[in-house]
């Protein structure tokens, strides 16, 4: 593991410069496509997507606020030299935006860095179903639930064997998305690299064998397929026949205790969002999505198509994406902090308070390795002085701080035709 995408894109400024997505491709896209969706979704995209959630819809609205200064700003002021920025409120939307994508992975990979992770050999795991139980996904998001229980079930009964008295942790998080935008559920985790004894010590384990892991994988999947009445006894057999099942359990190398680049870019990419702007390129009518998977064909969509795409990766309003198991679960967490609590002293001196480094300008600072509060035009520290929501306010700071007003994002080129994507778990 060397760097991560948006360590790879990320621009190394020497001042902090506020991002305008309202020039990228899918800010684009969405701003003019967004009415097209709902009004052609029944016709053009409900047999294959499911009937359009709401949820889609609000956070395509929601993006096309985000970042955009006519939306709602904070105004940061010097008091040195009086000089003075507009920085505009973020969307905070899951599946759509991908600067609050990064922003909620920085966030996720802190907390569990800091927080939730032992000082103990982890592993990175991934776990995927084979092309043809995909589509029961799909339609019906609560079967996720399956798949976060078959994979942490098998992780359990693996570690059982070289750690019978032992409790195995893990962090999972649920991914909808391909490389190439397709749909393709799987898990992505961090979990322990044995299991913790009764006694609080932990007991490393060899590498687990991962054909097995992929087996107890596979029947657990199938059985809980069954149990809902999805999949038939023949439709088990004939994936079982299969020398490759299309189910997978993958584990990375040990990552230890005192790796921690290795264990925060682990943490950020379980939890990273579907979708990145780098990726998309428009070339007349025609959208394509790029990506590194020789065995996929090429992601081309028409406009409509990339949004019907997209929207599978939304989740719902109130849906779980990461989820915590055995010793990292909240249940055992509870109990570690309420024993704590009963043997440590005392303390009459009041801890100082860590400052918390999930503000935005520490977010902006990991990301661009630049301080956006550092004042451009003396160096100080400048400092929040307000929130402007009122737009004709903000039109006439924003003519006073000589800023560019928002303009609407023209059109792609548009055709009737346009390219027919059709999905890759359904391709040939």
């Amino acid at each position: 593991m060397q760097s991560s995408s948006w360590e790879r894109s990320k621009e190394r400024q020497l001042r902090y410069v506020r991002r305008r997505p309202e020039i990228t491709h899918l800010y684009r896209i969405i701003f003019n496509h967004r009415e097209d969706l709902s009004y052609t979704w029944e016709e053009r995209f409900q047999q294959r997507y499911g009937v359009l959630r709401d949820c889609v819809l609000k956070a395509f609205d929601a993006y096309l606020d985000c970042g955009i200064l006519a939306h709602g700003a904070a105004r940061a002021h010097c008091g040195n030299c009086n000089h003075s920025i507009l920085i505009a409120f973020s969307c905070k939307q899951r599946g759509v935006c991908p600067s609050c994508s990064t922003k909620r992975a920085l966030i996720f990979a802190e907390n569990l860095h800091d927080n939730i992770l032992a000082h103990v050999p982890h592993r990175h795991v991934v776990f995927s179903l084979p092309k043809r139980l995909r589509v029961y996904f799909r339609y019906d998001r609560k079967l996720h639930q399956i798949l976060f229980t078959s994979a942490w079930e098998s992780l359990r009964e693996m570690y059982e064997a070289p750690v019978p008295d032992g409790v195995p942790g893990a962090v999972l998080a649920l991914h909808t998305c391909g490389e190439a935008l397709n749909h393709n559920p799987h898990i992505h985790g961090i979990c322990t690299d044995g299991g913790f004894l009764p006694d609080g010590s932990f007991q490393q384990v060899p590498k687990l064998s991962t054909e097995k892991l992929t087996e107890l994988l596979t029947h657990k999947v199938l059985s809980e397929l069954k149990a809902k009445d999805l999949i038939a006894d023949t439709a088990i057999a004939q994936v079982l026949s299969q020398s490759h099942t299309g189910f997978s359990a993958w584990m990375g190398d040990p990552i230890e205790p005192g790796d921690g680049e290795r264990r925060l870019f682990v943490s950020r990419y379980i939890d990273r969002g579907p979708v990145a702007s780098s990726k998309i390129e428009i070339v007349d009518d025609i959208i394509t999505y790029h990506h590194n998977c020789e065995h996929l064909p090429t992601a081309e969509f028409n406009a409509l198509e990339f949004l019907a795409a997209l929207s599978v990766h939304i989740p719902n309003k109130w849906e779980q994406l990461t989820r915590h198991y055995g010793y990292y679960s909240t249940r055992l967490r509870g109990e570690r902090k309420k024993l704590l609590a009963t043997t440590t002293p005392i303390i009459l001196e009041p801890l100082e308070k860590r400052k918390a480094s999930s503000a935005w300008a520490a977010l902006i600072k990991q990301i661009y390795e630049v301080n956006p509060l550092t004042c451009e035009k003396c160096g100080s520290e400048m400092k929040i002085i307000a929130f402007v929501h009122d737009s004709h306010e903000i039109a006439k700071i924003i003519k006073h701080l000589g800023l560019p007003d928002y303009r609407a994002p023209p059109p792609p080129p548009h055709s009737n035709q346009g390219v027919h994507y059709q999905p890759f778990e359904e391709a040939a």
